[in-house]
């Protein structure tokens, strides 16, 4: 099990550790530990980028939130969950057209893209799962998949047989 990263230790840290931290943190938004440990940095308000790099705050992270939490796209990233595809390819053209050339992989923007799907999917009780080349034209390369998380069912309390006490 991975060591408790806490909000001192994150004060010891380095820039270059916190930069580096941040960016394998978009990247592997494999669990929601990973997306937990990005937002506690961005709640930091110690600086953790440089340059062009979208994060948090930024215009262009505003505008993924704004396309990737909206209501209306909500049904395309479940469709394609639910169709094994990459939530991000059903919504790609829709940042596309928004951001334009400032949706970008030198920038970050298709890894800042795949941790916010991952995020709300992580909240409406999906998991990751493989990764899957993008359709052609795609900003993107590749993109995650995710699948609904399997619950373990209790027993059916209506299926349990009395076990008769022994006589005594």
């Amino acid at each position: 099990m991975a060591k408790h990263i806490t909000l001192d230790e994150l004060n010891e840290w380095t820039f270059e550790r916190r930069q580096t931290f941040y960016r394998s943190g978009l990247a592997r938004f494999d669990n929601a530990e990973a997306v937990r440990l990005v937002e506690m940095m961005v709640a930091s308000g110690l600086p953790y980028r440089q340059g062009q790099e979208i994060a948090h705050g930024d215009r262009e992270m505003k505008a993924l939130e704004a396309i990737i939490y909206s209501p209306y796209h909500e049904k395309l990233l479940l469709e394609a969950a639910a169709s094994g595809k990459p939530p991000l390819g059903a919504i790609e053209p829709l940042i596309v057209e928004t951001l334009r050339d400032d949706y970008r992989i030198d920038n970050g923007g298709t890894i800042a893209a795949g941790y916010l799907i991952a995020r709300r999917l992580y909240a409406l009780g999906f998991e990751k799962s493989s990764s899957q080349k993008m359709p052609d034209g795609s900003v993107a390369r590749t993109a995650a998949t995710f699948r609904k998380k399997e619950h373990k069912s209790c027993p059916d309390p209506a299926n349990q047989r009395a076990v008769p006490f022994p006589a005594g």
